[in-house]
């Protein structure tokens, strides 16, 4: 059976060249091909082999990780996504006390505390793994594929653009940039997602196993839309 794994943390020819020894010394593994960039491994074996068995088989060599496989990507359903789900409840329930505490029910104001509250959380979450997230990333963004290093620059874009929403700094230029970086994101999550690739949704960095899915395609779609809109009224 044939499946196709991320590896976190491979830097340079050498990591790929002692990982692919390694997993063909596998009793189960007939063969694999792993590449730099993107940093994956395609396995052919007799049977799936789960993310937790690779793992164990590669931590002789050092700190390296594995994911995505089909043997360890959770079902699309409401559980799966809970985190996510959660993440939108605090931020709209944070906007909201901030209108009331304020008296000010404004649209425009709510949508920039919504955004830049959204940007910061999920800015964190990728931070925690920046090297982890940068190779997930580099599996389906077209930047990260063609520039490696935009994965690791990207959760800084993203703190940055939280900050500028909060502060309310030159709004015509931040949700330009907004506009843009999300619609370019976009692409790269609508094409993973229609090519049916099993593939880990790097979101919300490598802390939460999420897989590729419609729900990430109306994450990004949903900041895409708001910025747009709000560069609109401006």
């Amino acid at each position: 059976m044939k499946q196709s794994i991320t590896i976190t943390g491979m830097t340079c020819g050498s990591c790929v060249a002692k990982i692919q020894k390694r997993l063909v010394e596998h009793a189960e593994i007939e063969s694999a091909a792993v590449t730099l960039q993107p940093p994956r491994a395609v396995i052919t074996g007799s049977r799936v082999i789960s993310d937790e068995e690779i793992n164990f088989w590669l931590q002789p060599l050092g700190r390296y990780q594995v994911f995505s496989s089909q043997a360890s990507m959770p079902e699309k359903s409401v559980t799966t996504y809970r985190p996510l789900i959660i993440l939108f409840i605090y931020l709209i329930l944070v906007t909201t006390s901030f209108l009331i505490a304020t008296g000010q029910w404004d649209t425009m104001l709510a949508m920039r505390l919504f955004m830049g509250g959204f940007f910061i959380a999920f800015s964190f979450f990728k931070m925690l793994d920046l090297r982890g997230f940068a190779d997930a990333y580099q599996s389906y963004d077209i930047i990260a594929k063609a520039w490696p290093s935009y994965g690791r620059i990207y959760p800084f874009i993203e703190l940055s653009l939280g900050l500028a929403y909060i502060a309310n700094l030159n709004p015509l230029l931040v949700n330009l940039i907004t506009a843009i970086t999300m619609g370019v994101s976009l692409i790269g999550v609508v094409k993973s997602v229609f090519s049916k690739q099993i593939i880990r949704c790097a979101c919300l960095g490598t802390v939460f196993q999420l897989p590729m899915s419609t729900v990430t395609i109306i994450e990004d779609g949903l900041m895409l839309i708001m910025a747009i809109f709000m560069l609109l009224i401006y």
